[in-house]
């Protein structure tokens, strides 16, 4: 989001909450936000952080980091999820220090054309983000989902002390699917938000992705509401079509968690995936074959 006019809508709506790092003389030298993707989102992206390379040791990102889980607690919001990048660890120690806990890794999100100042790059392939959530006052309730996943969903929900009733269903949807895409040109990816997971589901998925095929994206992210019941035959149907875990997403809307499935369409050189803690290795461990496992049987 770097349209002045979009930025401005964000703020204007409450859908953006920004802190700004300046000297006495007015010079901005760091930002990061809390960003909502919508009305019902109500655990949003920390992100957009950024900081002058002039002042990097200084302590900036961690103080704009604090004031941001201020301005989250002044909302009253359950927590808030951030990507951080993998081409180094330093981003991930300071969610780490904020007691934040890994929850998924998005494969190869990041075009390698985008560059650090100062900092390693691997400009053959594409970049890979680990996921964090920060809980501040969790909502607990029941999600649904495959057999296979509730081992690991109840590992990470124990570690961040979030209350869950995990189990699995074979129900199948009712209704007629709600369903949403939006592409994002700029670094080559799409989400497809599931609002209500319908009797028609796969047929539902089939035409987003035949909408979006000739744009012949990198990756491919589809947020599942795993509060349905339906949750669980989705999720494995969403196997067999090449989406894998990405992350757990606990308390992403008003209504309940998501997961957010992803699908790749590229080559990425996972050996390149640095994690500052045996945590992420953990989590990086799980989606990595999870993504080569859903390849052999989609």
């Amino acid at each position: 989001m770097y349209d002045p006019s979009k930025l401005k809508e964000a703020i204007d709506t409450k859908l953006m909450h920004s802190v700004i790092a300046k000297l006495p003389n007015g010079e901005i030298i760091g930002h990061c936000a809390l960003t909502f993707d919508g009305p019902q989102n109500t655990s949003p992206e920390a992100g957009k952080m950024m900081v002058d390379p002039n002042y990097r040791g200084h302590q900036v990102a961690e103080k704009m980091a604090q004031k941001r889980i201020e301005i989250a607690r002044t909302l009253a919001l359950p927590g808030f999820w951030t990507e951080c990048v993998t081409n180094h660890p330093y981003s991930q120690h300071e969610m780490i220090a904020f007691n934040a806990k890994e929850t998924g890794l998005f494969i190869g999100d990041m075009p390698s054309t985008i560059a650090m100042k100062g900092l390693e790059n691997h400009p053959d392939t594409r970049m890979s983000l680990l996921a964090f959530y920060l809980s501040i006052e969790d909502r607990p309730h029941t999600i649904y989902l495959p057999s296979n996943h509730t081992a690991h969903t109840q590992e990470l929900a124990q570690d961040l002390n979030l209350d869950r009733k995990v189990l699995v269903s074979n129900q199948a949807g009712k209704g007629q699917t709600i369903i949403n895409t939006v592409v994002n040109s700029g670094i080559q990816t799409a989400n497809i938000s599931v609002e209500l997971i319908g009797n028609d589901f796969l047929q539902a998925v089939e035409n987003q992705l035949k909408s979006i095929q000739y744009l012949n994206l990198a990756s491919i992210y589809l947020d599942l509401p795993i509060q349905q019941e339906a949750a669980s035959r989705a999720f494995e149907d969403l196997e067999k079509r090449g989406f894998f875990w990405g992350s757990w997403m606990p308390n992403y809307s008003s209504k309940g968690d998501v997961v957010r499935l992803q699908k790749i369409n590229q080559t990425v050189n996972v050996d390149e995936i640095v994690c500052a803690r045996p945590q992420g290795d953990s989590v990086k461990s799980y989606v990595v074959s999870e993504w080569k496992r859903t390849q052999k049987s989609a």
